[in-house]
């Protein structure tokens, strides 16, 4: 009888490992889940406010849930705001799927501006490699180096690679849960790159004027000293 008993159980709910494996995919797929009230917003500002974006990138509603549920919106303290940025979820919805007029209008719209930006703190030249390094490695991080067009591929191959700085982790699209406009989220994370990549330099001038200051201070006294002050 207790055999049976058993048995039957275990008909019921599974081996012990499925039944602690799908407890444990059904707690992580519930942490996830976006709030029904949140949804809903998400749902009505998307056909009221993002049709034609939506239909020029070829993105629905769902595509937009998954894209917010994969980045944590549900996991954070005001997921109503991505309500607000409906236009901006759409858009990394379609950037994360590898939509080649959606990387087109991000780059057209925010490149210049970011380009104007890291020159402003570095030299042109430097400047404006920065920021291409940049969206290389949003894209990079964000679909993985097979999805870069295989000219962008050839023609980075043949240029000095531009290594980012140590310490900065790319910026991946899959991440960004529309609870901030996308031009900011992009530009924050373009900037502190910037500033790791300025502390460095800032850091390693300190070390030379160090080290030419110890070299200054070990001029021997009589080679600096006066012509009429050493000894005859």
């Amino acid at each position: 009888m207790k055999v049976n008993s058993l048995m039957n159980s275990t008909d019921a709910t599974g081996t012990l490992w499925e039944s602690h494996s799908l407890c444990t995919i059904e707690s992580r797929r519930t942490a996830r889940v976006i709030g029904e009230s949140v949804a809903a917003g998400i749902r009505s500002a998307y056909f009221a406010e993002s049709g034609e974006l939506a239909v020029r990138y070829g993105i629905g509603v769902g595509d937009v849930i998954e894209h917010l549920e994969n980045a944590g919106l549900g996991r954070m303290p005001r997921p109503e705001r991505a309500i607000e940025n409906i236009k901006c979820a759409v858009h990394a919805a379609a950037l994360t799927r590898g939509v080649a007029q959606s990387w087109a209008d991000l780059q057209t719209v925010l490149a210049p501006g970011f380009d104007r930006a890291c020159a402003a703190r570095l030299d042109a030249m430097r400047g404006i490699a920065f920021a291409r390094r940049f969206w290389i490695d949003l894209r990079v991080s964000t679909l993985g180096d097979e999805e870069r067009p295989a000219a962008e591929r050839r023609n980075a191959a043949a240029r000095p690679v531009l290594r980012r700085p140590r310490g900065v982790r790319a910026p991946d699209l899959r991440t960004f849960a529309a609870t901030r406009p996308l031009r900011y989220w992009l530009a924050e994370r373009l900037l502190g790159s910037l500033e790791v990549e300025l502390g460095r330099a800032a850091s390693a001038s300190e070390r030379l004027d160090t080290v030419e200051e110890v070299r200054t201070l070990r001029i021997p006294a009589q080679m600096a000293a006066g012509a009429e002050t050493r000894p005859g």
